[in-house]
């Protein structure tokens, strides 16, 4: 003995001798589990210090104290046992090895199978610790990779005598294997059984184990989908059975080189029902296993892929039934998976094509099967198989399209049933119902307006995929596609689709032009550049491509309005024509003659979706063709959408389409397109005078002319004329007149006169204590500004004409177009103010039409139709709300002008204050005054204090009107609207203003009588009464 195994015999014999004097003192109960629990722990440390000493004989020396504990195994508590197992375990690996002796490992496979799945007859011993059981299959494991394996199954044949217990340890292993409850248990029942079909080299023995050993992994494999498994069993249990395949059933193994297969059974090797009804059994297996190709855990599937791998390669004739089922697994395995995984898988199963050609064959049948079922799947209620099924169709159509084979049989097929699934897509979509929009159109203009080619949203929303679910499924179809294009079957599917889009109608005629739209956008815009410069053919895209356009611009140059036309394909047409300009770049400017009005008209739709679609092919549009903006490639094709437009009103169309294109165009260029809209304005008043009688098209119409009045106020004062001041003029604030200011007046009259009488009378000085006003000099002529006026703009012109004629249209019987006219009229009325301009000829201009205009809006203010009493408001409240507000943007723009019509109008605008004013109260009595406050009503009452506080600013009034004014604004007006009423009241007299304040105050009501007493002032000898009004 070396010195190593000489000094491990010395450490290790003290806790022998001590663990055998225990065990034996137990067995009499002269001892505890306690004392055996130490010495146990004592002989675990040592044998992990001197474990690289260990041998064979050392090992039987160690085990033999070991053995009495184990002879007392059913008495001992599981922690005991643990310890006991690892000190086993310690000797199997580190000391007996490869040298431990066929009787004593018989001895020790008996042992640990009692161990860990406990006695079959006695009741008492059945039940086992899960811990003692994990620890006791490990210990098998390592027992078979020991030389016990030599004397079980090393050899040429299993001895007789050994099948027994091979078997009965076998059955404890799938026991645990199958155990639910125990993982850590089934986890080391595979790394046992592992063990121990690597260990059996007789193939002939290691048959007549198989159907068990498949039986249990197939119960444990089928329930890992539907049951929470640990994914580590299926991974074993993958593994195992990867393993026992590779073992029994490979073609090496069964169909050697010249050794033919026999037909009988005189000996123990395999015959040929023997493998034609294990391949069935395996099949059936297998399928069951299978599902689990969509396992969550990557190492599940990896397991997988290695299975069915070894089936098609090392199984190829044996298995060759499974070949269709375990392809479709390894092209599931190969879709699903991550980019890395998935192109890897996709490698092998190239090399496993290459090696074996009719494999490819298989993939096509399945192919078939796949694209057959493909519409049956698309309509399910399943998404989950959606996206599986187009996954599979796209990774076989990849595999397939690496190798040169005749596709020409399922060319129709494919087409045909890829069009029929994209049309019953479409069928369940949600978006087929129109969706209207709540916002203006103007909202829509306004974000346009500010969008330039590097920002804003250019991607198009989903027309007929926008669900969760729908979107895997348009997902789906357009990698689906996309395979398609690579694969031999694209020039087949690109003449069916150019063949049948003209020819069906519906939900395929929509289904055909996304397929047609796909395809296309898988092309990159510098592929044709590229191939045009090589000077290399073209490509055969190029017809799918202009056929797909030469529709849809068919398609768009229908009206927006025509519901023989499904808005889904107008929107799929805008995708196209955008997708055009891309391809195209600034070589797409001469096609805007026929795309850019369908462009603009479906911007005006009524259909949000559609309208969005329009908003962003314009916007893709102007940035392939190279302008800064949408707005900058309205004005820049200003010229032909003038005329297109002009055409149609020239000829009285009178259909909604081109009022949509003008106001899609004012609202999109703003002031700029003003002066090019002359002639359009025209040919709408004309088409005015002849149609009146439609409500809905003279609303159209003149929501275009407010839309062109509109963008005229929001510009600069200099796209209307020069500015000077844009601002009204203020009030004149009122001063007392005194006996100086009446005898200076005098005084200048009595001048004036004297000037115009002969010279001949001397002019007598005036005396300066009758006036101290110094008499003006008079100034020197100064040159007219009418003799040489300045021109007019035409856009000041054309908003000058617009609002004159609005005014022979305000008797319409529609309230929404009589309040879209009022308010036409209070927008062009800051554009032509004098107060914003310095044109000469303004002001008799502008007068005129003050004076035009007054009779028009009084009119819906006091109307005498209204259904109104001295106490209660009209009825159109939202009309009388507009003509408010128009009367005060007149009295802000039309002055003194105005004065003598507000004092002829004073009485009735005192009634209807009082009306709007009881209106209001009664209104906030019954919804409470933070509710009311939100009302028509509450609204209506402050715009006619607004309209008040203008005319009292900006026009003024007379002496005569003070006094119904102040009776108006001294009651509610001054309470609640303090700060502005109070303002303007002070401006015309304060004195009275305070007067208002103080009788308020002196009113018997809310203890201010209480309040005043308090406040009156306190001198000894004197008493302050109090001030009544």
């Amino acid at each position: 003995m070396d010195d190593g195994r000489v000094k491990a015999f010395r450490l290790l014999k003290p806790p022998c001798v001590e663990l055998s004097q225990a065990a034996l003192r137990y067995k009499v109960s002269k001892s505890t589990a306690k004392d055996l629990l130490k010495c146990l722990e004592r002989l675990t440390e040592t044998l992990l210090a001197v474990s690289p000493s260990l041998d064979a004989k050392l090992a039987d020396y160690v085990f033999f104290p070991l053995s009495h504990v184990f002879g007392e195994s059913k008495e001992l508590p599981p922690r005991l046992l643990e310890h006991a197992l690892s000190c086993l375990r310690l000797l199997i690996r580190q000391g007996w090895r490869d040298r431990l002796s066929s009787e004593v490992g018989k001895q020790l496979l008996i042992l640990l199978a009692f161990l860990a799945g406990g006695s079959a007859t006695d009741s008492k011993a059945k039940q086992v610790d899960e811990d003692v059981a994990a620890i006791a299959l490990d210990c098998t494991a390592s027992l078979f990779h020991s030389s016990v394996a030599s004397s079980l199954g090393s050899h040429s044949a299993v001895l007789p005598e050994n099948v027994p217990l091979l078997g009965h340890t076998l059955t404890v292993i799938l026991d645990a294997i199958l155990n639910p409850s125990a993982t850590k248990v089934r986890l080391a029942a595979c790394t046992s059984l592992h063990a121990l079909v690597d260990g059996i080299a007789d193939e002939d023995a290691l048959r007549n184990f198989f159907p068990g050993i498949v039986s249990c992994l197939t119960k444990v494999l089928s329930s890992g989908i539907r049951s929470k498994t640990p994914w580590k069993v299926l991974q074993g249990c993958i593994q195992l059975f990867d393993q026992i395949l590779r073992k029994i059933l490979t073609d090496d193994a069964l169909f050697s080189a010249g050794v033919p297969v026999r037909t009988s059974t005189a000996d123990e090797s395999p015959t040929n029902s023997w493998i034609t009804a294990t391949a069935s059994q395996v099949k059936v297996a297998l399928s069951t296993v299978l599902p689990l190709r969509y396992h969550h855990r990557v190492d599940v599937q990896e397991a997988l892929f290695t299975l069915c791998v070894s089936v098609l390669t090392d199984c190829r004739t044996a298995l060759g039934n499974c070949n269709s089922m375990i392809l479709e697994a390894l092209v599931a395995l190969s879709s699903h998976a991550t980019s890395e995984d998935g192109q890897r898988r996709s490698q092998r199963l190239q090399q496993i094509f290459a090696s074996n050609l009719d494999l490819l064959e298989v993939l096509k049948d399945s192919l078939y099967d796949w694209t057959v079922t493909l519409p049956r799947v698309v309509t399910s209620n399943d998404g989950t198989r959606q996206t599986r099924t187009l996954e599979q169709l796209s990774t076989a159509l990849q595999l397939l399209s690496a190798h040169d084979l005749d596709m020409r049989a399922l060319n129709d097929l494919v087409t045909s049933n890829l069009r029929t699934s994209v049309a019953s897509a479409i069928e369940l979509s949600s978006t087929h119902t129109i969706t209207s929009i709540a916002s203006e159109s103007a909202e829509v203009s306004r974000v346009l307006q500010s969008t330039t080619s590097s920002g804003g949203d250019q991607i198009f929303r989903p027309v007929i995929f926008d669900s969760t679910s729908q979107g895997n499924t348009m997902a789906g179809l357009q990698m689906l596609v996309k395979q398609f294009e690579s694969s031999t079957m694209s020039v087949a599917l690109h003449r069916s689709l150019t063949e049948s889009l003209q020819s069906t109608t519906g939900n395929q005629q929509i289904a055909t032009l996304w397929l047609m739209l796909e395809l296309m956008a898988n092309q990159s815009p510098h592929d044709s550049e590229i191939k045009q410069w090589l000077n290399l053919p073209s490509d055969h895209l190029e017809p799918l491509a202009e056929e797909a356009y030469s529709f849809s611009l068919e398609i768009l140059d229908r009206s927006a309005y025509d519901e023989a036309v499904d808005w889904r394909l107008q929107a799929l047409s805008l995708e196209v024509v955008a997708l055009q300009a891309k391809h195209q770049g600034q070589d797409f400017r001469p096609e805007l003659v026929d795309a850019l009005y369908p462009i603009l008209e479906r911007m005006g739709s009524n259909n949000a979706a559609l309208q969005q679609h329009a908003v962003t092919c314009l916007g893709i549009v102007s940035d392939s063709c190279g302008y800064p903006s949408a707005s900058e490639l309205v004005v820049h094709n200003a010229d032909y959408l003038v005329n297109a437009v002009a055409i149609k009103l020239n000829t009285f169309d009178i259909s909604p389409q081109a009022s949509q294109v003008m106001l899609m165009m004012v609202r999109l260029c703003g002031s700029a397109i003003i002066p090019y809209l002359d002639d359009l304005i025209e040919s709408i008043f004309a088409i005015l005078a002849c149609y009146h009688g439609y409500p809905r098209l003279v609303e159209s119409l003149f929501e275009v002319l407010n839309a062109i009045v509109e963008e005229g106020a929001k510009a600069s004062p200099r796209a209307i004329g020069p500015a000077t001041r844009t601002t009204p003029s203020p009030r004149r604030p009122y001063k007392p007149t005194t006996i100086a200011d009446v005898m200076a007046r005098l005084h200048l009259v009595k001048n004036r006169s004297d000037r115009t009488s002969p010279s001949s009378n001397p002019v007598p000085e005036p005396d300066p204590e009758i006036s101290s006003t110094p008499e003006p000099e008079p100034e020197p002529p100064q040159p007219s500004s009418a003799e040489n006026p300045p021109p007019q703009s035409k856009a000041h012109t054309l908003i000058h004409m617009i609002t004159q004629q609005t005014t022979h249209h305000l008797s319409t019987p529609s309230p929404p177009l009589r309040r879209l006219l009022l308010s036409l009229i209070a927008s062009s009325l800051p554009c032509l103010s004098p107060q914003s301009t310095i044109q000469s000829d303004n002001d008799t201009k502008f007068l005129p039409l003050i004076a035009t205009l007054w009779p028009h809006v009084t009119r819906h203010i006091f109307s005498p139709t209204s259904s109104s009493t001295p106490t209660t408001p009209p009825a159109d409240l939202p009309t009388l709300l507009t003509a408010l507000q128009t009367l005060t943007t007149l009295s802000q723009h039309g002055g003194s002008f105005l004065l003598s019509r507000f004092s002829d109008l004073l009485p009735q605008l005192q009634t209807l204050y009082h009306q709007l004013e009881q209106g209001m109260l009664h209104e906030e009595k019954t919804l409470g005054r933070s509710r009311a406050s939100r009302g028509i009503k509450a609204k209506t009452w402050d715009q006619m204090v607004g309209l008040v506080v203008s005319m009292v600013e900006y026009v003024g009034i007379t002496r005569e009107m003070e006094d119904g004014v102040f009776e108006m604004m001294g009651g509610e007006a001054l309470a609640r609207r303090r700060d502005g009423v109070r303002g303007a009241l002070e401006g015309v007299n304060p004195d009275a203003v305070w007067l208002l304040e103080e009788a308020k105050r002196s009113r018997k009501e809310d203890g201010w009588d209480e309040e005043m007493a308090k406040r009156k002032p306190v001198v000894e000898g004197w008493e302050f009464r109090s001030v009544e009004f």
